[in-house]
């Protein structure tokens, strides 16, 4: 219903500016944190690793894609950023595969069910850990974090691949196995109904985690945040930027875009806050009755210089209760943010 009532706005604006529709070009937008499936800070809190594995089965990320697949296939984003895209490996002591959860993999296959073409387009592997399960039986987990972009096919052309790690991370001891909780980011060049822009995908480290830069004691999302800024900088073509960023309006993090020559594009279709855009988070569990999202700290930008934004329609996508899981579980502990764009290339 969401959507249609968008339909309906979009074509009646589209109806009243004839003399302008040619100018314009339509891009849809969108980006998912697809969760993990457990709150890793237990593990910095001294819970095994055995006990968060325990969670992650049990929030079940195969029938979450599901939900999250459905919801891709009513929005048809062109461009989706996609973070926390995990691949999980238990093994025994001789190395044998116990359990695996790639999901890219996971998440690929229930949106070909759906009968959407999308593909992979970009992907940053973050962090790489092994950590013990259950030292006695000599099982182990490695866990590897992504980011990843994939593309609608029957609408988008990509090239130009491109990632990298930030150079500077958050990094802790857990049962004595140093641990870098790596983040990074992924771009590609697209073109939409005949224009080309840099679309970029990142997830910054949460707020408040401490990282130090020579001697210096700083915010690790702050540092990264500037660091992506500093890699765009140089950009030629226009530039749609999503992501988790893991901070809300108003902190250093967000306003390093927001005040750096990018455009929230939820402010621009609603400029008074009358519509708050949650994002983040729902209990870990995955379980609670009713949404507990009570942060917007997963955005989308444009960079001002280059793309003119005739019109925009926003939602979060994943924040009402029909995307739960046939077994009561939100699809992810993230509302995902899409925005369909009317955009004149400058």
């Amino acid at each position: 219903m969401k959507k249609l009532a968008f339909l309906v706005l979009a074509a009646v604006f589209l109806a009243a500016t004839p003399a302008q529709a040619s100018d314009i070009v339509r891009v849809e937008v969108m980006s998912q944190n697809l969760y993990i499936g457990a709150d890793l800070g237990r593990l910095l809190a001294g819970e095994p690793p055995a006990a968060l594995l325990q969670t992650v089965q049990q929030t079940n990320f195969p029938e979450r894609a599901v939900e999250i697949a459905e919801a891709i296939d009513d929005f048809n984003p062109d461009l989706l950023g996609l973070q926390e895209v995990s691949l999980i490996s238990v093994f025994d002591a001789e190395g044998n595969v116990l359990l695996q959860l790639d999901y890219l993999g996971i998440l690929m296959a229930a949106i070909a069910a759906e009968g959407e073409n999308y593909a992979v387009a970009s992907s940053v592997t973050n962090s790489d850990v092994v950590l013990p399960v259950d030292p006695e039986a000599g099982t182990s987990a490695r866990v590897v974090d992504r980011d990843v972009i994939i593309y609608r096919t029957t609408s988008t052309t990509v090239s130009n691949p491109q990632w990298a790690n930030f150079t500077t991370n958050f990094q802790v001891e857990v049962f004595g196995f140093p641990i870098e909780f790596t983040r990074g980011w992924t771009a590609v060049d697209a073109e939409v109904g005949g224009q080309s822009f840099r679309f970029v995908n990142t997830h910054l480290e949460v707020e408040g985690a401490p990282c130090v830069v020579g001697d210096v004691p700083v915010i690790c999302q702050d540092v990264q945040a500037a660091e992506l800024a500093g890699e765009l900088a140089d950009e030629n073509l226009p530039i749609v930027l999503v992501g988790d960023i893991n901070a809300e309006p108003g902190a250093t993090a967000y306003e390093t875009f927001a005040s750096g020559g990018y455009t929230d594009t939820w402010t621009i279709r609603f400029p008074y806050n009358n519509e708050p855009g949650f994002t983040c988070c729902q209990s870990e569990a995955l379980d609670n009755v009713e949404s507990e999202l009570d942060e917007r700290i997963d955005h989308i930008f444009i960079s001002d210089d280059d793309l003119d934004p005739v019109f925009t329609l926003t939602t979060v996508v994943g924040d009402w209760e029909e995307r739960k899981t046939p077994g009561g579980l939100w699809y992810s502990d993230h509302g995902g943010p899409w925005a369909r764009m009317y955009l004149r290339f400058q």
